[in-house]
């Protein structure tokens, strides 16, 4: 997919190019045209791990977003910037997981109290 953006002398925008492109999309807040930078690198190349990170930073959604950088880290294993992303998300996900559980139970307990008021009440009459 080309986004007809040919250079002066009309030849096609080189990889770095587009990467260059998609990096001042991102950086200036227009993620869907990033994207398009991004995945017209990745067409050239699926194995471009630059392109992979940029497009995590891009991502729609956490599930995408978590897939890009897994991808990275297949590309490879040593990339600091995907493995720590990736563990500030479980953290995060993890923190989320107990605050809910945490007011889950103690809404259950309150729930609990209320019922145990109005069995007391009940056998006091």
């Amino acid at each position: 997919m080309s986004l007809g953006l040919d250079h002066p002398h009309g030849t096609e925008p080189t990889l770095e190019d587009l990467m260059q492109m998609g990096m001042q999309a991102a950086r200036q807040g227009n993620r869907p045209n990033a994207r398009l930078f991004f995945q017209q690198v990745l067409d050239a190349d699926k194995h471009n791990e630059r392109a992979w990170l940029w497009m995590a930073s891009v991502a729609e959604t956490q599930e995408e977003r978590i897939r890009f950088l897994k991808t990275v880290l297949r590309i490879n294993p040593n990339n600091s910037v995907a493995r720590e992303e990736l563990e500030r998300m479980r953290r995060r996900r993890e923190t989320s997981n107990t605050l809910v559980l945490r007011y889950g139970l103690m809404g259950l307990a309150g729930v609990m109290v209320l019922l145990v008021i109005v069995v007391l009440l009940l056998l006091a009459l």
